[in-house]
């Protein structure tokens, strides 16, 4: 797995979802996906927005983006939202909100914190126990409510705590914690703990034993832990006003498979998704804001990234890694971390994070060597390691920026 030489969220993410126990299915390797209506075979972090945005004009006319180089206006739009890291310090980007307004960094000097960063306004919520073991797994963030799990070890099995903090009084709580395994000291397995935040209500999911995990929402001004669903089930996201989640069924033939449920994420009743999506089996790295859908699918060695917008007829595998496209992987599709942020679709391969422009079916790779992305609600954060990646001294290159600000990918021929 590529990395930019800390432990980051990405790497966290994936090391959550491949624990998540979903049975015989596996979520994110090797596991082939498939799109409605047969075809090629066809899968970190909250967004906000409505599931029922206006729809795009029409489907794109063509199914497959093309690979071009990354142009002026974005590198310099990239570099102009550079964030500061005081000498002798590291920071790593853990999450980006939308319009890139916000973002949570976890920095280490002579010790390790979280930081929220809102504009050029740094506020150090919390200095982490252990600088070397404890890290910072995901976060989100509405406006009052700054929520964040850290991970007490490195291991799949290393316990966790979520946390939850008041932006307005600047008091933190801890809010769930992972259940203790027969051992007593490593965590129930489940799936990777992505903590959402909507007006106050927090939403995430744990391991309950015997390979099954609930789904829980939370309202932090006050109120019980509740149950929103229990089953085999992998790491709950934000689509709009929906909260989405992966669960285990039967197929009609009797064989173990995945599909998606949802629900509100202001009434907490079941919510029906769009037919192409309620119609996904077995994807790979799901990821909405509610108007566009995309996910990893194919073969191992010949990886594609799925893209659905209502009124699209159906799913359209735009990029085609392989022979042509991303680089393959095959460990992971070649495609994983997938993420959207308005006209942008982002991902990640072995070799670098990459970007897909919707306005020109074209896709750039937007790191020079290894490194990430997160992208959401018009915000886009890159991370990239300057220098030799595994050096002891290394570090993050960190940039922010609006996708609005972004100019249309150069169009193919």
């Amino acid at each position: 797995m590529g990395t930019s030489g800390e432990a980051r969220p990405g790497a966290l993410r994936a090391r959550g979802l491949a624990a998540a126990a979903l049975g015989a299915v596996v979520l994110l390797a090797g596991t082939p996906a498939c799109s409605p209506g047969g075809g090629d075979g066809s899968r970190e972090r909250s967004r906000e927005g409505s599931p029922t945005a206006a729809p795009p004009t029409g489907a794109p006319v063509r199914d497959r983006a093309c690979e071009v180089e990354l142009p002026g206006g974005w590198s310099d739009a990239l570099a102009d939202g550079r964030v500061p890291v005081p000498e002798g310090e590291r920071a790593v980007l853990t999450e980006v909100g939308p319009g890139a307004g916000w973002s949570v960094l976890q920095s280490s000097g002579a010790d390790r914190s979280i930081v929220l960063r809102e504009g050029d306004e740094e506020r150090r919520v919390m200095r982490l126990a252990d600088p070397v073991e404890h890290q910072v797994g995901s976060a989100d963030f509405d406006g009052r409510w700054l929520v964040f799990d850290v991970v007490k070890g490195r291991q799949l099995e290393s316990p966790w705590t979520l946390y939850a903090w008041d932006a307005t009084s600047g008091r933190r709580k801890a809010v769930a914690e992972a259940e203790s395994a027969a051992d007593g000291q490593s965590a129930v397995p489940g799936p990777f703990v992505q903590a959402v935040v909507r007006s106050g209500r927090l939403f995430w999911a744990q391991g309950t034993g015997g390979g099954r995990s609930a789904v829980y929402a939370r309202d932090l001004g006050g109120g019980e832990r509740r149950t929103v669903y229990e089953g085999v089930v992998d790491t709950p996201f934000a689509a709009g006003g929906l909260l989405v989640w992966l669960r285990q069924s039967e197929s009609p033939s009797g064989d173990p498979e995945t599909r998606l449920s949802a629900v509100s994420t202001d009434t907490l009743r079941r919510a029906e998704l769009p037919a192409p999506i309620a119609a996904l089996r077995n994807v790979r790295y799901l990821a909405s804001d509610g108007r566009t859908w995309a996910w990893a699918g194919g073969e191992p060695d010949r990886p594609r990234l799925y893209v659905w917008r209502e009124g699209w007829p159906k799913p359209l595998p735009l990029v085609r890694g392989g022979s042509a496209g991303a680089v393959a992987e095959p460990e992971l599709g070649g495609i994983d971390q997938v993420q959207v942020s308005g006209e942008v679709v982002t991902w990640r391969t072995t070799e670098a994070a990459w970007a897909l422009d919707l306005r020109s079916r074209a896709y750039t790779r937007i790191t020079p060597g290894y490194g990430y992305a997160l992208a959401r609600d018009g915000g886009l954060g890159v991370a990239y390691p300057e220098g030799e990646a595994k050096a002891a001294n290394a570090k993050d290159a960190i940039q922010l920026t609006e996708t609005a600000t972004l100019p249309p990918l150069p169009a193919c021929g």
